[in-house]
């Protein structure tokens, strides 16, 4: 009896070690960085890394080679702030989706009877009369006379979109 629990033990402990080795031996056969074994090296990482890189920059070069930035009728066409000057006294009224930036001077807001103008820094709706922050994007969702007034001399105010000084 103690002979044939010896015997089932060894044989138990060489299926075991056979089985071990197989997956031992299956897990050394897969390249490294390929669907079986996905682990993958640094030097793949930052080829690709390269590779999307040069690709986003392409994209852009590709999306500004086709933007026109101005005509003469003080509208900017495509993704480009103009920096228009003005002074005080003066209003700004913006068409539809016009971007505004105050960089320099003071503002207020001119509003309309569907809303304020929309500043994206602060997420709040600015009124009639409410002084504009500086360095703060504005959007002026429609064209219905939103826009702001100038209430200091040599203001100068970064405008993306249609816009008519007043």
């Amino acid at each position: 009896m103690k002979k044939r629990r010896k015997s089932v033990l060894l044989l138990m402990s060489t299926c075991v070690g056979l089985l071990l080795f197989s997956y031992v031996a299956i897990a050394m056969g897969t390249e490294p960085g390929s669907e079986e074994d996905p682990i993958v090296t640094k030097g793949y990482v930052e080829r690709r890394h390269q590779q999307l890189k040069y690709y986003i920059d392409e994209k852009i070069k590709e999306l500004a080679g086709n933007s026109n930035t101005s005509s003469t009728q003080g509208t900017v066409q495509g993704p480009v702030f103009e920096i228009v000057e003005v002074q005080k006294g003066q209003r700004i009224i913006g068409g539809a989706s016009t971007e505004m930036i105050i960089r320099s001077g003071q503002v207020a807001a001119i509003a309309s009877a569907s809303g304020g103008i929309a500043d994206l820094i602060s997420g709040k709706d600015l009124k009639s009369g409410e002084i504009v922050p500086l360095n703060h994007l504005l959007l002026l969702p429609r064209g219905d006379g939103r826009g702001v007034a100038v209430l200091m001399d040599k203001t100068y105010i970064l405008i993306k979109g249609s816009y008519e000084i007043q």
